[in-house]
């Protein structure tokens, strides 16, 4: 399973970073091309559902991301599913004296014909990870 990261120090305190990265109905504010709707009852928690409308590779895609973990505000996780494959987002979060560092990883696991697509995925998801983050602009650089 290939996994994706990447760490960025933002100066915006702890709290407020993982309320606004973790709640993926802000995910168009820092990455453009993905909108996000809760479609299950607050408060957020495990066990809470995402409608996310996206684009991969120039493609539209609509899947549900559902919390698999939620260690508010150090950890959260998200998980989706379709049949080619399951993606697990981990969003960690750690209190520095600049502010907050926030990891963003992506593990992916291929399903059938797509093990063997995946292998060539690899440079798309690297430039994802290296696009994906208006963060720093919005959460500020210490």
């Amino acid at each position: 399973m290939p996994t994706y990261s990447k760490t960025i120090t933002v100066k915006e305190d702890i709290k407020t970073c993982f309320d606004f990265v973790a709640d993926f109905r802000n995910l168009n504010k820092w990455n453009p091309h993905d909108e996000a709707e809760l479609i299950t009852k607050e408060p957020l928690r495990e066990g809470s559902i995402f409608k996310v409308n996206t684009e991969f590779n120039n493609r539209k895609m609509l899947l549900k991301y559902e919390v698999i973990e939620w260690g508010e505000p150090l950890r959260a996780s998200l998980k989706t599913e379709t049949k080619g494959f399951e993606i697990i987002d981990t969003l960690f979060f750690s209190a520095t004296s600049k502010g907050t560092e926030i990891t963003y990883s992506v593990n992916i696991k291929y399903k059938g014909l797509y093990m063997i697509l995946g292998l060539f995925l690899g440079g798309v998801f690297k430039k994802l990870m290296d696009n994906i983050y208006n963060l720093e602009e919005i959460l500020g650089t210490p």
